[in-house]
C-alpha cells in the first residue's frame, strides 16, 4: 500500500476552482433601499403592552397609530409646557390615578 492511497481525497476539482476569486457582493442601491420597508421595533413593558391592547380595542385603531399619537402628544406637550411643568405633568401621569390627573389638569389651566 502506498502512502497516497491512505490519504482521503478532499477535493475532486481542479486547483483553479479552489483559487478562483469569489463572486462580488451585490451592493444595495439607493433606490433599492428606498423601496425596502422600514421596520420599527418598539420595546415596551408588559404593563404598557396591556394598555396598548386596551386602547386598540377601545379605539379600533392600529397600535402603530396609537403609538405615533402618543409620541406626538409627548413631544408637543414637552415643547408647550417647558421642562419643569412637563416633569410635573409626567409625575402626575405616573401615579396612574385618573381622578388625580383630572384635578391636576384643572389646576394647570390657570
Amino acid at each position: 500500500m502506498s502512502k497516497e492511497s491512505k490519504l482521503p481525497k478532499l477535493f475532486s476539482g481542479s486547483v483553479d476552482e479552489l483559487t478562483r476569486p469569489s463572486k462580488p457582493k451585490v451592493r444595495k442601491t439607493k433606490e433599492g433601499l428606498k423601496a425596502q420597508k422600514k421596520q420599527k421595533t418598539l420595546y415596551v413593558s408588559l404593563d404598557m403592552n396591556r394598555k396598548l391592547i386596551e386602547l386598540y380595542a377601545e379605539e379600533g385603531r392600529r397600535q402603530s397609530v396609537i403609538v405615533e399619537d402618543a409620541v406626538n402628544l409627548y413631544y408637543y406637550l414637552r415643547l408647550a409646557l417647558g421642562e419643569k411643568k412637563f416633569d410635573e405633568l409626567m409625575s402626575a401621569v405616573r401615579r396612574e390615578e385618573p381622578e388625580f390627573l383630572r384635578e391636576y389638569l384643572e389646576r394647570l389651566r390657570v
